[in-house]
């Protein structure tokens, strides 16, 4: 993977720019190794239950779709909402992780933050437990909120940590029963 860096300095610090998005450079290096080994991730690969894994920012999306296939679980992923309901219309989904603040205004497809997806799921009969994912702190008055119930919620996970896919997979796990 080569990656161009452009630096400069401005005053007393310097600023540094990608010329690739990370989600570009991402794909770059999936692309290259797929095609030097012959392989790649595809769901026949996996057997475990299916993850749907729904978050706006390309790198949570790799962090946690890769965390999930060590540990032998199928993973889906969608950048937004609309993507997310179309996935969960044609799999069989055992659990769903989403970002709380979903929308993203660079992203025309994401017209709904996680708790209007959520809402949106439940409203069409499906059953499913969801972790919700935010980068944000966790403020109890968020958590203990009763809506959550409601909208099948049984846990929340804070990014940012460097073990954040630690706890999603533990929470994961804990909602499924499994070891």
């Amino acid at each position: 993977c080569r990656m161009r860096i452009k630096s400069e300095k401005d005053n007393d610090s310097f600023r540094v720019a990608l010329a690739q998005s990370v989600e570009e450079i991402i794909r770059e290096v999936e692309h290259k190794e797929a095609a030097q080994t012959g392989e790649g991730v595809h769901i026949k690969d996996v057997t475990g239950e299916t993850i749907l894994i729904v978050d706006g920012d390309g790198l949570i999306r790799k962090m946690a779709e890769d965390e999930l296939i060590k540990n032998n679980f199928t993973p889906l992923t969608a950048q937004n909402g609309p993507e997310a309901l179309k996935l969960l219309q044609q799999n069989g989904i055992a659990l769903v992780a989403v970002d709380l603040h979903l929308k993203n205004q660079r992203d025309p497809g994401s017209v709904m933050d996680g708790e209007e997806f959520l809402q949106r799921l439940v409203d069409s009969g499906k059953n499913i437990p969801a972790i919700i994912t935010t980068g944000k702190d966790l403020i109890d008055d968020i958590i203990f909120q009763p809506k959550w119930y409601d909208l099948h919620v049984k846990a929340f996970v804070q990014k940012g940590n460097p073990f954040w896919t630690d706890d999603l997979l533990a929470k994961i796990k804990e909602i499924l029963k499994k070891d």
